[in-house]
This record gives C-alpha cells, sequence and structure tokens, in this order.
C-alpha cells in the first residue's frame, strides 16, 4: 500500500544526456528508453494519487570547480550548467505541481535541502527511480535510508551503467531495506489503490 500524502517519488536525473549516451561513448546508460518508459508511467502514477514529486538535476558549473573526486573515476565531464544534454527530458519539462531539486554530487540529499523538503510533505517514504542505478539511483536510496526514510525502488524505471551493475546496485539497496526492490507495475497499482480510496 502507498500512502500518497507521505510517499514522494523521487525521480533521478532524468536528463537529455543519459538519454543519448551510446554505448561506445564516454558514459552508457544500459536501458535508458525503457526506464523512461517506466518513470513516466510512474509519475502519471503518482500525479493522479496527488503525491509529492521531486525531480533532480545533476547540474556542475562549467567551470569545473564542483566537480570534487567525481572525475576520478569512469566518469568524465558532464552535466555542465547551460549544455542542453543537461536538460531534463522534454516529457518531464513543464510539468505542474513538482518540486525541482537541483544538486552537484550523486546523492540527492547531499549539500541540498531534500531532507527539509520532505520532512515539510510529511514524507516518510520515496519511491526512486530514474539514472543510473549504480551511481545516483543507489546513493540517493542509500541516503534515503541513513535519514530513516522507508525506500521503494523501481528497477524497470532505473538504468545504470551495465545491467550487473544495476543489479547489484539494487541488491545492496534490498539489504539496507528487505523488499525495497519492486516494479513499475505493483508500484502504478498501488498508486491507484490509493488514488481511488
Amino acid at each position: 500500500m502507498i500512502d500518497p500524502a507521505r510517499t514522494a517519488l523521487l525521480v533521478i536525473d532524468a536528463q537529455v544526456d543519459f538519454l543519448a549516451m551510446v554505448e561506445d561513448g564516454s558514459h552508457y546508460t544500459c536501458g535508458a528508453h525503457e526506464a523512461l518508459a517506466g518513470v513516466l508511467r510512474l509519475v502519471e502514477a503518482a500525479q493522479r494519487a496527488h503525491a509529492p514529486i521531486v525531480l533532480t538535476q545533476e547540474v556542475h558549473r562549467a567551470s569545473g570547480v564542483d566537480f570534487g573526486r567525481e572525475l576520478d573515476g569512469d566518469e568524465s565531464v558532464h552535466c555542465l550548467e547551460g549544455a542542453p544534454g543537461t536538460e531534463l527530458v522534454p516529457a518531464l519539462r513543464g510539468l505542474a505541481g513538482v518540486h525541482m531539486l537541483r544538486k552537484r554530487r550523486y546523492s540527492a540529499f547531499f549539500a541540498t535541502d531534500l531532507g527539509l523538503l520532505l520532512g515539510g510533505l510529511g514524507v516518510d517514504t520515496v519511491v526512486a527511480c530514474g539514472f543510473l542505478t549504480d551511481v545516483c539511483v543507489h546513493y540517493t536510496c542509500a541516503d534515503a535510508h541513513q535519514h530513516d526514510l522507508h525506500v521503494r525502488v523501481a528497477r524497470d524505471a532505473c538504468a545504470g551503467s551495465s545491467a550487473p551493475a544495476s543489479r547489484a546496485a539494487l541488491a545492496a539497496v534490498d539489504y539496507l531495506q528487505r523488499g525495497a526492490v519492486t516494479t513499475v507495475d505493483r508500484l502504478a497499482e498501488a498508486y491507484a489503490v490509493a488514488a481511488a480510496a
């Protein structure tokens, strides 16, 4: 069951670049277009249930001053302010009643006011989806757990750097909260039941 008033949908970094990445590029988002279809279903379901929706957007200053250690691994420069690929995917732009959150790091909780926002909304549960499963989705879910929130993540509304990396990240979240990993169908049905109540 979902209590829409206490459950926030976190759409993590559904940005143009993550949909445009190709397998031989500097980044690769495995299954991104299929995952986006799941993201959009969840947004529609949450809207019908009048549940809060938070859209996050990773954005870095063009100077690169706020990348920190982020470029020490496999990632190259990405999500720069003003770059077309940093924008949210068109289907999520201009949605009424959603909360926008810009972030500089992987976790949507790190150095942002997400905790304050969710507290103000009376949220005790988050439903996570988006990009990348093994990076921003994973770290946001781990921090949600550390903030004593119930966590659900729609595995078929997430895409990662590879299928094995996505599976490992989802397993790590499920380790923190047994049963945290679920599907778009189950969540959409729960939202529908709540909306009809």
